[in-house]
């Protein structure tokens, strides 16, 4: 049966480490405000702990929590978890089968390699109105994990480190929060992830992810704030990338009513492009083959050319929209171009290429150019 427990400096409340020392299967753990020490952490198996403050940090747990081989569940409402040392703030090992539960809590890492919280084998991690500060979420190799995020702050925005590592399988469903730092996913992820109305500096994708991003932004503005490989599949709609997206391997691609400002397409990239506009410059090597319709090509004048094709790569383009600004395109090598011009900015394209059967334009004036 469980028990509600309720634990402080009063005088109906017991004593924190005496609350802990007769800890039952199915507890409430109702915590005073203040701080509550754990210098050897501990081990939780189906509990609940709560604290009872206005704000997480008014109910502060200094110390490490893990979660037992045999656990059902833990949930932690209205708290603080403060590592100090270098241990994960919270640990579910690779034995677990278990339903790990944050709500409006504050949990802090050490702010180092040491991933703040670390889940291994099958688990689900819910995370509602939380704070993750100086540390990351990591999912490692053995998970069999599902991992759901709302309303909630991931914050490492680390050189060195991600704010959420996902490998192993599962899903990860990401909705209305902010990533400050890298998603990373590897090349043992088995892994779906859908991101949602939400914010993250990058996005660095590898292994077999499967990637539903909608009504989201990406901060960077690097040359690959987005960057897709390996046989990872992609589905965006109506997102904005300040940097540009890079794909690179063996890659599928849907980018549908995004912004972006460069777009780079390597190796054997398969990328669909529909009603979308990249700012300033576009550019497909090796084998890589792209489809567009309904987009707008423009140039900022930073780049020689605004629209660039090499190697083998191939470029299909139906009622588009090019804005050179004075630069031009360029089609080198092996590559093929074939577009449809709706609306084209200045009297000509001019196009430089090395075997003019390569290009086709209709709908637009252009000129070959030999350098």
């Amino acid at each position: 049966m469980s028990r509600l427990v309720r634990v402080g400096a009063g005088g109906e409340e017991i004593g924190w480490h005496e609350a802990l020392k007769d800890l039952r299967a199915d507890d409430v753990l109702l915590l005073e405000p203040g701080f509550y020490e754990l210098p050897q952490g501990i081990t939780l198996c189906d509990v609940t702990i709560k604290g009872s403050g206005s704000l997480p940090e008014d109910t502060t747990i200094l110390g490490y929590v893990d979660v037992a081989i045999d656990s059902r569940y833990v949930t932690l409402e209205n708290l603080c978890i403060n590592t100090n040392n270098e241990r994960n703030s919270l640990y579910v090992p690779p034995e677990a089968d278990s339903y790990l539960s944050l709500r409006n809590c504050l949990i802090k890492g050490y702010g180092s390699d040491t991933a703040t919280i670390a889940l291994n084998g099958k688990v689900t991690l819910e995370l509602y109105s939380v704070k993750i500060l100086a540390g990351s979420v990591s999912v490692y190799q053995n998970a069999n994990f599902r991992l759901e995020v709302n309303d909630s702050v991931l914050a490492n925005p680390s050189d060195e480190y991600c704010a959420l590592a996902l490998e192993g399988k599962g899903t990860a469903i990401i909705n209305n929060s902010q990533v400050h730092g890298s998603i990373d996913t590897f090349a043992a992820t088995n892994a779906e992830l859908d991101l949602n109305n939400s914010v993250v500096d990058y996005l660095l994708l590898y292994g077999q992810t499967w990637l539903n991003m909608l009504n989201s932004e990406v901060l960077a503005k690097d040359d690959a704030s987005l960057y897709i490989g390996d046989e990872c599949w992609i589905n965006i709609i109506n997102c904005k990338f300040n940097g540009g997206i890079y794909t690179d391997k063996q890659p599928h691609i849907i980018l549908q009513n995004i912004v972006c400002d460069r777009l780079v397409g390597v190796g054997d990239s398969q990328l669909t492009v529909i009603n979308s506009v990249i700012m300033a410059h576009a550019d497909f090597q090796d084998n890589a083959v792209c489809s567009v319709r309904r987009t707008t090509f423009n140039s900022d004048g930073s780049y020689q050319y605004f629209l660039a094709l090499s190697n083998h790569a191939r470029l299909d383009g139906h009622d588009l929209i090019l804005n050179a600004n004075g630069t031009d395109m360029a089609v080198q090598d092996d590559a093929r171009l074939e577009m449809h011009v709706l609306e084209s900015e200045g009297d000509h394209l001019r196009v430089e290429c090395q075997q003019k059967p390569n290009v086709h334009i209709l709908g637009a004036k252009w000129t070959i150019i030999n350098k």
